[in-house]
């Protein structure tokens, strides 16, 4: 089942039922030293956080080489909620979320696509958290789950034997007031409650439709609880059919102008006996006027820098193909010429067929879509965030 729509049901239970509040919160999110690195032990501090509408959320890059914060990712491709462009060292990127934004949204780097976050925008009651993907290592289907605690959460696992929902805390806080709601599809008819391995009656079990909140106050000492019940999520789930060798990519713009270096970035997913694949720019004209054999020397992810001083002579719409064996083509575009000093409108642009997440915007001017019809329209950021908080525009 979709996250969103788990979060949906859980909302029914905790929402804040009442007029919009902007809470103007402001999340800081840092780009640590070394984060370029594929291997690097972070990539984003935190990784993933929630926030709620009219919060901001800050990224500051703290390493030493150039990044991007970008929506989406190499599966779903430049989502375009948000996008910094270039973020170069000691930078910082601010972005506000509203109620248009509620879910959870991914972003990368387009430079180093194996960097990636999550921000997760939910209208929860303060003090809940959301732990993703609970019943990933025995489900296709995970579910997000609601939780609030002072202690960290660190572990949610399912003990599909024994029906089991375990969860583990790291720190020594008395009185802590523990609750979590519980969906029916990750256990159903919660029976009893166990605390450090001992079984305990000093908790309350409330259920609407299919949601069961339990609360209980944590002891100090207390690194432990698990939940039983008559069936958990995973035990009658079957496992779907997954492709091998399956290949994302994204370059790292749409336009370039001579000089300009086209960065093309990728990864593989579920490789079997993978160890080169071959890339190829194909000109407007169709001819291969960059042709790369790229091993994949521990690694599933790859990086390719192409010129286009030398390499590429004819304006127009080149083609990317990435191809490797036993497994699916690739294939990018990108525009190659000399960047106007103006762009035309949004409506002229729609009008010579140019999609509506495709517009470009000029200098000083952001790309939002009407919420009445789906068009695009360039506004600057401060009008772009009041008729956002106005309901009357978004991010594509």
């Amino acid at each position: 089942m979709d996250s969103k729509i788990l979060l949906l049901s859980i909302l029914v239970l905790i929402f804040v039922l009442s007029p919009t509040i902007v809470h103007g919160e402001t999340w800081r999110v840092q780009i640590p030293a070394g984060s370029a690195e594929i291997n690097a032990p972070a990539h984003y501090l935190p990784s993933e956080i929630s926030v709620r509408p009219g919060d901001k959320v800050e990224w500051g890059n703290a390493d030493t080489v150039v990044h991007t914060i970008t929506s989406g990712n190499l599966e779903l491709g430049l989502t375009g909620i948000f996008d910094s462009g270039l973020m170069g060292p000691g930078s910082r990127y601010t972005v506000t979320f509203d109620e248009g934004n509620i879910g959870e949204i991914k972003y990368f780097c387009k430079l180093h696509p194996w960097m990636f976050g999550i921000v997760n925008v939910i209208n929860l009651d303060a003090g809940f958290q959301i732990f993703h993907n609970v019943g990933s290592d025995v489900s296709e289907s995970p579910v997000d789950m609601a939780y609030k605690v002072e202690r960290n959460l660190v572990s949610v696992d399912v003990d599909v034997i024994r029906n089991i929902i375990t969860f583990d805390f790291v720190g020594k806080i008395n009185n802590d007031q523990f609750t979590v709601v519980l969906l029916e599809s990750l256990i159903k008819n919660p029976q009893s409650v166990w605390i450090n391995d001992k079984q305990t009656t000093n908790y309350e079990l409330t259920k609407i439709n299919d949601l069961t909140t339990l609360t209980m106050t944590l002891g100090e000492h207390v690194q432990q609880v698990k939940v039983i019940g008559t069936d958990v999520i995973g035990t009658d789930v079957p496992k779907e059919h997954v492709l091998v060798n399956q290949i994302n990519g994204i370059t790292d713009k749409k336009f370039y102008e001579s000089g300009d270096e086209i960065i093309i970035s990728g990864i593989i997913q579920n490789p079997v006996q993978l160890y080169e694949i071959s890339l190829d720019v194909i000109s407007p004209k169709g001819v291969t006027v960059y042709h790369k054999d790229i091993h994949l020397i521990d690694s599933t992810k790859f990086t390719e820098t192409v010129p286009t001083t030398g390499t590429l002579r004819d304006f127009g719409e080149y083609d990317v193909k990435i191809t490797a064996p036993s497994a699916k083509s690739l294939f990018l575009s990108f525009e190659y010429g000399t960047m106007p000093d103006e762009f035309q409108s949004p409506l002229k642009q729609m009008r010579s067929g140019v999609d509506s997440s495709d517009v470009i915007c000029n200098e000083g001017l952001e790309l939002f879509m009407k919420i009445s019809n789906g068009k695009a329209v360039c506004l600057s950021e401060s009008t772009g965030m009041i008729l956002m908080q106005r309901g009357l525009v978004d991010y594509f």
